[in-house]
């Protein structure tokens, strides 16, 4: 039985272990390796924190459908592809991602602590390293108000590798 909060499982074998690379419209570019069923690793290679890196965030994956399948017929390939992902990171900056993979897309919400849109280049850095710190220019704040940004994004990489791969985001390795 399901608790209260708790969702099925989902198939997730379509994006796990999945490495990419995507730029957003307004010109922000990141890497993204969904390394477990509940971690991710990522880099910003560029834009207002270009040159964060952070590894092992804890977060959700779910695999979406655009419509429930009805008993007559399964669910296309295109809607398989489909996944959602979402964490909140220790700087209090919450993200919730739509991944596409089959249209190459992604669409993003990034809702933002104050703090981190005044003083965005305080997060960037090898978050690893830096953990005590984000918590407590989280804890300062101010949080409030919260700055959302809704973002579409086109991958231009996408590649396979195995699971639990550390050496897929390596924070000492620039930007190829």
């Amino acid at each position: 039985m399901l608790q209260p909060f708790e969702e099925p499982a989902s198939d997730l074998s379509g994006i796990l272990g999945k490495h990419i690379i995507y730029t957003y419209s307004n010109g922000w570019e990141y890497e993204m390796y969904y390394k477990n069923s509940d971690t991710v690793d990522y880099k910003v290679r560029s834009g207002s924190v270009g040159g964060r890196v952070v590894k092992g965030q804890k977060v959700s994956i779910r695999q979406l459908q655009t419509a429930l399948p009805s008993e007559k017929s399964e669910a296309s390939e295109s809607e398989m592809s489909l996944y959602m992902i979402s964490w909140v990171e220790p700087t209090g900056t919450s993200v919730v991602q739509v991944l596409n993979l089959n249209r190459r897309e992604v669409r993003t919400v990034i809702l933002f602590p104050d703090w981190v849109v005044k003083e965005p280049l305080k997060t960037v850095c090898f978050q690893n390293e830096h953990l005590d710190l984000m918590r407590s220019y989280r804890d300062q704040g101010p949080t409030y108000p919260i700055h959302p940004k809704i973002m579409l994004g086109r991958l231009h990489f996408i590649e396979h590798c195995t699971l639990d791969n550390e050496h897929v985001i390596n924070p000492q390795h620039p930007n190829l």
